[in-house]
This record gives C-alpha cells, structure tokens and sequence, in this order.
C-alpha cells in the first residue's frame, strides 16, 4: 500500500512509532522500498527493519528507571559527563544493533537525515542558530515542513544505512543524525561538521524518491492545526501523515521517565487500531459511494 515510509524524529516520543507500527504494519502489507528518517526516528525505523523494536522499548525503559538525572551538575568540576545522554544514546545502539545489524542490509532502504551549516557561518554560530531554528519551531511555528533554516542556508543530507561498515558506523551515522550540543558533543560526518537533522526538517521528506506512489509519514509530535490523521498530494505522490492523538508524556532529551516512554508506545498501539478502523469505514464508505 505504501512504497515509502518516513520516521520523525521525537527522542523517547519515538516508540509511538513503534507501536503504531506493531498493530498496523501486518493488516495492511506494509512492506517499504524506502525509508528515511531523522534521528531517533531513523535508529526505531532501523529497529522496526530489523524486527527488534519491541527491544528498543524494553532497553530504554530499563535505562531510564536506572539514570537519576539528565543533568549531573557536580561533573563540571570532574571528568564524567554532565549530560548522559550521548554516553547512554549510543551504548544502546551497540546493545540493540549488535546481533541484527547484518540483516538491516537486506532490508528496506533506510536513508538518515543529517543537518549541515551554511558555510560562510563559524561552527560556534551556526550551531547555536540551528537550536533557535529547531525549538522556535518545535514550540511556536509548529510547521511540519518548516522553510527557515533553508533559507538561511541550511541544507539536510541523507546517509544511507546500508553503507555503514559495522555497527560502529552506523552508531555515528545516527549520533550525527541526533548531534544537538550540549546534550551531546560536537560531531563531523564524512568530513563536516553535524547537526540534528531535524534542524532543516524533523520529518524527513527531502530523502524520499520522486516517482509516482504513496508515503506514509509517522509524526512523533502533535500538529494542533491538523487532523490524527490527513492525506495530500504531492507531486505524483500521496503522502499520509499520521500524528498520534495526544502529545506523548516524554520529552526529547528525557532520559528519566521510563514510564513516558512506555506509555507513548500504548499510545502507538491504541491510535494505530483507531487508524485501521477509520480507514476500513472509509473504504467502506466509498464502496458504497463509488461516484464520490
């Protein structure tokens, strides 16, 4: 039904994916060619590829219960990090990727989304200009594909999973794909400097492949403006997004609540079943409707 899927990026918020996926993929084939996504969206998207995302849940949540704090201030004065959230984001990734990184290269085309600076911008300004970039939009634009940081040079890059030597690689693929300091420490990839890619596009539509087809779209976010769920052409393409119904109770750098991050992913479940029902009664209706 759908050639191309795209993964928001979303931190913990992301496991909505994951059980949205879960409850919908099977009743409608969903069997991509392409996938691209952003950040934590793209290593759930490598998981779901893989059939390991229900681990993912279980990990992380076992994580978070055990990390007290997403700022140790007393670290400033000694050499542990004051922010875990990179040494814990990429330990997972090893620990969830290391006995079924292999497989991801026969799976779907997975292309992850990094952010790159305008060039005539120091890498200091550039990168405190993606943050304002990135928040105003997450906490006050509230658009899906925000133009801003093009214009002002910004452009995103996609790295296909399925380059990556090992998992080590891929590991700093999706680390460059999430590299938002201070939560984590300034990275280069392929020989410049990263960014979060959601600082261009959080929804990571620009990997996608032109040619005629539908894309599904699996937000982590909500759009006040817009519908649970809501198709539109593009082009030779339909695209169907999907936002879940309510804001998840996890924020993107929490890595305390495993209890949020569990709750997002019933969430997933629950909107995904609701998301079968209403396409069913509308297929229903235009069977019996053929002229509309």
């Amino acid at each position: 039904m759908f050639d191309q899927v795209v993964f928001a990026g979303g931190g913990g918020r992301c496991t909505w994916q994951i059980g949205f996926w879960e409850v919908v993929a099977n009743q409608i084939n969903l069997k991509p060619r392409v996938v691209t996504g952003v950040s934590a969206g793209a290593m759930i998207a490598g998981l779901i590829l893989t059939g390991k995302a229900s681990d993912a849940v279980d990990y992380f949540s076992s994580v978070f219960r055990g990390n007290r704090r997403n700022v140790y201030w007393r670290n400033l004065l000694g050499k542990k990090p004051v922010f875990p959230h990179y040494g814990i984001y990429q330990k997972g990734i090893i620990a969830l990727y290391s006995d079924c990184f292999d497989s991801l290269k026969s799976a779907a085309e997975l292309r992850v989304a990094v952010s790159r600076a305008p060039n005539c911008l120091p890498v200091s300004l550039a990168l405190a200009v993606g943050g304002v970039i990135y928040y105003s939009n997450k906490y006050l634009l509230h658009k899906l594909h925000p133009k801003m940081a093009r214009r002002l040079g910004y452009r995103q890059d996609f790295f296909r999973a399925q380059d990556c030597a090992g998992v080590s690689e891929f590991g700093k693929l999706i680390l460059s794909s999430s590299c938002t300091p201070p939560f984590t420490p300034r990275l280069s990839l392929a020989g410049r400097e990263a960014l979060d890619g959601g600082v261009v596009d959080n929804v990571p539509v620009g990997g996608l492949d032109a040619e005629e087809g539908r894309v599904l779209i699996l937000l982590t976010r909500r759009y006040p403006r817009f519908p649970d769920w809501f198709t539109r052409r593009n082009g030779k393409q339909l695209w169907t997004y999907i936002q879940p119904s309510r804001s998840p109770p996890i924020s993107v750098w929490d890595f305390t609540n495993p209890e949020g991050l569990v709750t997002a992913y019933e969430m997933g479940r629950q909107d995904g079943r609701q998301f079968l029902q209403n396409m069913l009664a509308e297929r229903g209706y235009y069977a019996a409707h053929p002229g509309k």
